[in-house]
């Protein structure tokens, strides 16, 4: 299959894009600026979404990753123009090219930070940020112009080597040996390997009938303990959790302008992804394997403080 995927050069995108072509699909690369791909990817350089349609002749199919997050104090109409109107620009040049499978890749995010009970597809949006809101809204304008072509994957939080995001902060605190906290948090929150998204994705993009919505999300959530507890151990550390009343870190947090920061750390956000569990998909392997290598990767790629 020819596929165009939007953000090859981003996180998500260029894990989608990898696994594409590794699997024998010719995959053209969507990119901003000149950039370069793995060999295997072809670079389309796009320019900027929002104001130029891409040419996608000859594609079958496409994922569009592109957008903007992990933005603080984003400028007013950045999310509408990166989020929304990108995604409309490329779902109306996938409708001149006669696309027949549009695979969009939204958030989690568009239900809320926190939940309580699981989240599956009947779990109304409930966005509670910029950027939520306007996952939701690009979802929403696609279903309009593209109707069934339309997949939507909701990933919950996307983990693996090099993600971005909280993981980050907690490996620097673990290399440091700080003291952590956390030990009094007691919830579950999902997540998903990028691998296991991009294996979604292409499943997304093969199977002859797909929902038009899909949660991807390990089916097993994870405290935040426990996290730490994986990624020291991949590292070879020994994390230094504390007992501490979570309200009041949580209303530290808050004071410090960091609530939605601690929402994501502390709250629970369990998911079951039944749709795609139906379709035959299941990851390849447990959060904790997938923390483990994320903070090997992280070991060997950052100089010892």
């Amino acid at each position: 299959m020819r596929v165009f995927v939007s953000g090859a050069s981003g996180y998500v995108g260029g894990g989608i894009a990898r696994h594409l072509a590794a699997r024998g699909h010719g995959v053209l690369g969507g990119v901003r600026h000149p950039t370069e791909l793995p060999g295997n990817i072809t670079p389309l350089i796009t320019g900027d979404l929002a104001e130029h349609a891409p040419d996608l002749s000859g594609v079958e199919a496409v994922v569009h990753a592109a957008g903007l997050a992990h933005i603080r104090n984003a400028a007013p109409g950045a999310w509408e123009l990166a989020n929304v109107q990108a995604a409309e620009s490329v779902a109306k040049a996938a409708l001149a090219a006669g696309v027949r499978r549009f695979v969009l890749i939204s958030s989690i995010g568009v239900l809320g930070r926190a939940i309580a009970g699981i989240a599956d597809e009947s779990t109304p949006p409930n966005p509670a940020d910029a950027y939520a809101s306007s996952k939701l809204t690009a979802e929403t304008r696609l279903r309009a112009l593209l109707g069934e072509r339309l997949c939507v994957i909701r990933p919950a939080a996307v983990i693996g080597p090099a993600c971005p995001g909280n993981i980050p902060l907690l490996l620097k605190l673990l290399r440091l040996g700080l003291p952590l906290p956390f030990a009094s948090i007691h919830n579950a929150r999902g997540f998903v390997a990028l691998e296991d998204l991009a294996r979604l994705t292409e499943l997304a993009l093969l199977a002859g009938t797909v929902p038009p919505l899909l949660l991807a999300a390990h089916p097993e959530p994870i405290s935040t303990p426990e996290l730490i507890r994986a990624l020291a151990e991949g590292m070879g550390a020994t994390p230094r959790l504390l007992p501490f009343p979570p309200a009041l870190l949580g209303f530290a947090a808050k004071i410090a302008g960091r609530g939605a920061m601690w929402q994501s750390l502390a709250g629970s956000f369990a998911v079951a992804p039944r749709a795609a569990l139906a379709m035959g998909w299941k990851p390849a392997e447990t959060l904790g394997e997938t923390l483990r290598a994320t903070s090997r990767y992280y070991v060997t790629t950052h100089k010892t403080p």
